[in-house]
């Protein structure tokens, strides 16, 4: 049985690595994950496609600025929105959707935090409202996303990513 002192011990480490996070986040020299955002589930989906899409020689490329809802990632030709959910997610509900985008990533991360599915998907431009809520992750098998009625084909890039980006999930 744990003790409430095994929790503080964890909630010590949590926050020692959570301010490492930050830290890291935050340091001028650091090009590749965005430089504000606490949701580090989807600054770690961003990063990911911000380097993928860096491999794949995509120029012009940056990040959006937090209020910036409609994409996360500009290239000189594309906007890209990302949504990341982990492994610990229960529902593996979305955050909201917004108008604005080329392509949605859709990242689904494993326990150690590593793509174990990266989808993307096509902006059908036939939106009838400008944010879509509640969506989840897509069932493995799924060759459909739903945005506002029209059914996009999704582009599983999974095994292309984890190559590009020398990741091996065990």
């Amino acid at each position: 049985m744990y003790r409430f002192e095994d929790f503080l011990e964890i909630l010590k480490l949590y926050s020692e690595v959570y301010l490492k996070f930050e830290n890291f986040q935050k340091n001028k020299d650091n090009i590749f994950i965005p430089k504000t955002g606490d949701q580090k589930t989807g600054i770690i989906g961003e990063a990911l496609i911000f380097e993928y899409l860096s491999r794949l020689n995509e120029t012009g490329l940056n990040f959006g600025t937090h209020s910036e809802k409609g994409w996360d990632i500009e290239s000189s030709k594309y906007r890209y929105q990302v949504k990341t959910v982990s492994a610990f997610s229960k529902t593996k509900v979305l955050s909201p959707i917004h108008k604005g985008w080329h392509y949605l990533y859709l990242v689904q991360l494993d326990t150690n935090f590593l793509p174990e599915r990266v989808l993307k998907v096509e902006n059908p431009n036939n939106w009838k409202k400008d944010v879509i809520r509640g969506k989840k992750f897509p069932r493995k098998g799924s060759k459909t996303f739903e945005i506002n009625g029209n059914m996009c084909p999704i582009f599983d890039e999974t095994l292309v990513l984890q190559k590009t980006l020398n990741i091996k999930i065990t």
